[in-house]
């Protein structure tokens, strides 16, 4: 019995190595998206970044860009921050033009970043941007609009991508197993964009456009230049067949890094700058510093603290009775007068005297000169009024003052 429990012990543990060794077979691919030139993860860029002096040898040098373009390209062989009129056309001619890459998960310049870098293209140079997300003021500038789709990942080698090769002026099909980013734009071709590779369903997800001797290369998915997608079977091509499109000296290559890296709010952030950004906070500021001097200048001199007047404290509730008397003074309605005289006295009986209104008149009289000591002749002379001000309905001037006559003789003499 021992030995037939030891070989089942041995048979599961058997079949469970066997289990992990299969499961050790597969490899696992890290998902982070760096985008980083120096990254040799599936979805870094140092393919692309190292192959670049195969494809342009003559270039002297490439620079790493980690600062903002708006503030100049250093060691460029092109002043393209000076006004493009020259009269020395000789210099021009002998120079090469420079690339600006961008590969970056998200591209969004300020205004004078944009402004360099479109004056950078006008200068003869070309610009290439791959990025997932694009400032919309940007696009927008240069007639593009990007439309946005819901990633995914692919788990078999599909065609998913087209790009037009310059040499063959056919389109090449590529595909690869990894994250797919459907993102495209929608551009004009008729305003001089020119659909170099399209996504699966045919949209353009790699456009370009002449901007007077330079050009601006946009691409919606930086996914297809990392070394996942590139090193995956012949798709090094796509990489190259990109590239050819554009010239093949260049003095200088700029590789962005300034873009690729989240900028947080405080980043170069200036309150005066925000001030000065919008004139209607600009001059919001100078009115209020201009007030302060005037307030300064006229608080200088030291003041005497004002004593303020004390005024007595006013009976509202006698003006609030002389408004009312004038109001009903004025409409003669002397029956609703009287009736509201006859209910706030009725409410004062129930309230100190608990005598019910909707007694007898005889029963209340009784028990009302019981408990206020007043007399019954006084309290019948007093209900009798209330009952022809009821049955009558109109009352004259002599009635109202007769009634209320009875009404104070009651306050005076009730304990």
């Amino acid at each position: 019995m021992k030995l037939i429990g030891l070989d089942k012990m041995m048979l599961l543990l058997i079949t469970c190595c066997l289990v992990g060794c299969a499961g050790c077979d597969s490899k696992f691919i890290n998902p982070r998206i760096s985008l980083w030139h120096q990254d040799k993860i599936p979805y870094g860029t140092w393919y692309a970044y190292n192959s670049l002096f195969t494809y342009f040898p003559e270039a002297e040098d490439i620079f790493i860009i980690k600062e903002s373009p708006a503030v100049g390209i250093g060691g460029s062989s092109v002043d393209w921050e000076e006004s493009t009129e020259t009269n020395d056309s000789t210099v021009t001619e002998e120079l090469q033009p420079e690339l600006y890459l961008v590969v970056s998960p998200r591209f969004l310049p300020t205004d004078a970043e944009k402004e360099d870098l479109l004056r950078f293209v006008r200068k003869g140079n070309h610009l290439v941007i791959a990025a997932i997300e694009f400032d919309d003021s940007f696009l927008d500038s240069i007639g593009v609009q990007k439309v946005y789709g819901q990633p995914m990942i692919s788990s078999t080698d599909t065609v998913l991508y087209t790009l037009r090769a310059s040499v063959l002026d056919t389109y090449q099909t590529y595909g690869y197993p990894g994250e797919i980013i459907p993102y495209h734009f929608t551009v004009d071709t008729s305003s001089g964009w020119e659909v170099l590779g399209t996504v699966q369903s045919g949209a353009p997800n790699c456009i370009r456009m002449q901007l007077d001797s330079g050009s601006i290369t946009l691409h919606s998915n930086p996914l297809q230049l990392t070394n996942f997608f590139l090193l995956h079977k012949d798709n090094h091509r796509y990489w190259s067949d990109l590239l050819s499109g554009l010239p093949h000296s260049y003095s200088f290559i700029w590789w962005d890094d300034y873009f690729r890296t989240p900028k947080t709010e405080t980043d170069n952030f200036s309150s005066m700058g925000v001030f000065m950004k919008y004139p209607a906070l600009k001059w919001a500021l100078y009115t209020i510093l201009l007030l302060l001097v005037v307030l300064l200048f006229s608080e200088i001199k030291r003041r005497r603290k004002i004593i303020p007047v004390l005024t007595p404290p006013e009976n509202s509730s006698l003006d609030f009775v002389k408004t009312i008397g004038r109001l009903y003074y004025q409409h003669k309605d002397n029956s609703d007068l009287a009736i509201k005289m006859e209910t706030h006295l009725m409410e004062f009986i129930r309230q100190h005297y608990h005598i019910q209104g909707n007694l007898p008149e005889d029963q209340l009289v009784r028990q009302l000169s019981l408990k206020s000591g007043v007399a019954s002749e006084l309290l019948t002379s007093l209900f009798y009024e209330f009952r022809m001000i009821e049955e009558h309905g109109t009352v004259s001037d002599e009635d109202l003052l007769r009634m209320n006559d009875l009404i104070e003789q009651f306050h005076i003499k009730r304990s």
